[in-house]
């Protein structure tokens, strides 16, 4: 159950600097930009990987107790 924990672990981390990346990455971009339907569709994966980031959070807190 270990590995399992560890790994879990390092693909919470790298979602997570890749969420952080992506938002850096949307707040740097013009206000036109933002306000596009191509920034529109960035915006929703984001809010998917947050999403899966949570979910591997929960595993781990449900594996780890």
């Amino acid at each position: 159950m270990k590995k399992i924990l560890n790994l879990l672990e390092q693909i919470h981390t790298l979602l997570e600097e890749e969420y952080e990346k992506r938002i850096s990455y949307f707040d740097e971009r013009s206000e036109k930009w933002q306000e596009s339907e191509k920034a529109d569709e960035y915006q929703e994966r984001t809010d998917l990987l947050d999403e899966y980031k949570d979910q591997i959070e929960e595993m781990i807190d449900t594996l780890g107790s």
